[in-house]
């Protein structure tokens, strides 16, 4: 295969049957969308090889998924519940604190994920050509199977627990979809900055765990002064927090409607922005990763 680069005038004397795959190395301002979802196979491809380290020789395999929600439901329901007697809208804290986990896992796994991807893929990327984009992307497929498993373990948690189920859980793919959306935006801008400042790979952590306590994810939006309620209601997590246990749970009212507006413009706004930082970064990555 000859690769022609642009602006290099091509060889004449090349055989005619030679393909020739012309690579524009010019500046964007968005990815080219048509182009990525041509190699939406090695996307799904790399996401599978991902699931498979990450469980390969462990004891326990995938049982590794929802263990950890299952631990941090306990300890909150130790500490938010028993110790600080927060509320928990009459049901079960156990329950109650699993349910904004199950938003509050995607969100963050994403993140983490797609914030490291780039710089941990080093040897791919300055070996062979394929849409950047492919990379972040294929850290999706993971996060979605915790989301999936976790979920599973979230309805049996209704049944017996006795909360049991209601329509509105049939809005609960909205707020998957805010958080995503979310984690995937400010996952690209992170992983852009990362290849040139290796600081960003400290401070995501830092960020991820600010955002725990700062979220209604362990305690709900009740238990906060009502002072501070338009200043935690800025934060989109706090409406997908809350929109989560309303669709799950069913006790907790909806978030005002112009904090569910103000979400999603922010979460749409947020992707919009981190696409476009990722394609007018992705041009320099094999250079400097």
């Amino acid at each position: 295969m000859y690769f022609c680069p642009v602006g290099q005038p091509r060889n004449d004397q090349l055989d005619a049957s030679v393909r020739r795959t012309r690579i524009d190395n010019q500046r964007r301002w968005f990815p080219n969308m048509a182009e990525f979802i041509q190699y939406r196979h090695l996307t799904v491809m790399l996401g599978r090889r991902d699931i498979t380290v990450r469980y390969r020789q462990t004891v326990l395999g995938t049982l590794w998924i929802f263990t950890g929600p299952l631990v941090s439901a306990g300890l909150f329901s130790l500490v938010f519940g028993r110790v600080a007697s927060l509320p928990s809208d009459g049901v079960p804290y156990f329950v109650f604190s699993y349910a904004g986990l199950l938003t509050w896992s995607l969100f963050s796994g994403i993140l983490s994920s797609i914030s490291t991807s780039v710089a941990s893929s080093s040897a791919l990327i300055t070996k062979v050509y394929f849409p950047r984009l492919v990379v972040p992307f294929a850290t999706l497929p993971s996060a979605l199977l915790n989301t999936a498993i976790s979920f599973v373990v979230m309805l049996f948690l209704l049944a017996i627990s006795g909360v049991g189920f209601s329509l509105q859980i049939l809005v609960l793919p909205v707020w998957l979809l805010l958080a995503m959306a979310l984690s995937i935006g400010l996952g690209l801008i992170f992983t852009s900055a990362a290849v040139w400042y290796r600081d960003v790979n400290y401070l995501t952590p830092l960020l991820i765990q600010l955002l725990l306590f700062l979220s209604p994810v362990a305690y709900s939006l009740a238990a906060v002064p009502d002072s501070l309620h338009t200043l935690y209601l800025l934060n989109p997590l706090t409406t997908v927090e809350e929109g989560t246990r309303w669709s799950l749970l069913g006790g907790s009212a909806l978030p005002p409607a112009w904090a569910i507006v103000y979400s999603f413009v922010v979460t749409t706004v947020t992707l919009v922005v981190g696409l476009a930082v990722f394609a007018r970064s992705e041009r320099g990555f094999a250079d400097v990763v």
